[in-house]
Order: C-alpha cells, then sequence, then structure tokens
C-alpha cells in the first residue's frame, strides 16, 4: 500500500518514516512538504512522474503555501481522487478545524501524539483500521 505523507516538519516527516518501521508497518511512505507538492505528487508532475497514486493520504493543517484544508478541498472535489482516503494528522483541537475538515470530506480527524510511542500506537491503528478492516472502492 502507498501512504503519502503531506508534512511541513522534517523531524516530524522521520518520526512517522521512523514510527511505521517500528510498528512493522511496511507500506511505502512517500514524504511531501507542503500542499503544493501534494498536488504535484497527486498529478505525477515534475519530480512526481513515476509515483505510484497513494491508497491513503495523512494530510497535515498548518502548512506554508496552501494548507491542509485547501489540500483537502481540492482532493475531495476532484473525480480523481475524491476515493482516496485522508486522514488529517494535526496539533490542532480548534473545533473549527475539525467541524470544517469533515465538512470538506475528510475520513478522520486524528490529533498528533505527544512522544514516539504515540507515534507508534498511531501507525499500528492506521494499519491495522485503514489496511486490513476497511473496504475500499477500486479505481
Amino acid at each position: 500500500m502507498n501512504v503519502l505523507v503531506v508534512e511541513d516538519n522534517e523531524p516530524e516527516q522521520v518520526i512517522m518514516k521512523e514510527a511505521f518501521k517500528e510498528a512493522r508497518v511496511h507500506h511505502d511512505l512517500y514524504m511531501v512538504k507542503d500542499g503544493i507538492e501534494a498536488l504535484e505528487f497527486l498529478n505525477g508532475k515534475e519530480a512526481f512522474k513515476d509515483v505510484p497514486k497513494p491508497d491513503i493520504i495523512i494530510l497535515d493543517l498548518n502548512m506554508p503555501r496552501k494548507n491542509g484544508l485547501e489540500v483537502l478541498s481540492d482532493i475531495k472535489n476532484s473525480p480523481k481522487w475524491e476515493h482516496i482516503p485522508v486522514l488529517v494528522f494535526s496539533n490542532s483541537e480548534f473545533n473549527g478545524d475539525i467541524c470544517r475538515a469533515y465538512t470538506l470530506g475528510v475520513n478522520a480527524y486524528l490529533s498528533k501524539p505527544v512522544d514516539f510511542q504515540g507515534f507508534i500506537d498511531l501507525a499500528r491503528i492506521i494499519d491495522v483500521f485503514w489496511f486490513k478492516l476497511v473496504r475500499y472502492c477500486a479505481h
């Protein structure tokens, strides 16, 4: 399975990679640093012309250039991508962000863990729920 992680914080990108590895979750993780790169990835532009379509997207909210809510809106309003599950992964506990994300069609809104063990636990939960229990529409 292919997981696109949209996260502008490089240390958190490293933590995500290490947490998936430590959790023995063996999916291909692709990292991009902002919303513009996420859309370039999805469109197969330039540096991303040979990447596979993601099976799931883990999306941070607070990013430069194009924020997570804008990217979520673009994804869920595109017939090419609307079926891809999107998990918002954010430090924001602001109810307005949470409600807006669900209004735009997010599949789940997850709080970022405070420690490495929390990231490992979350990687396992994502793996079991989204890759073993949930069934997808084939496109």
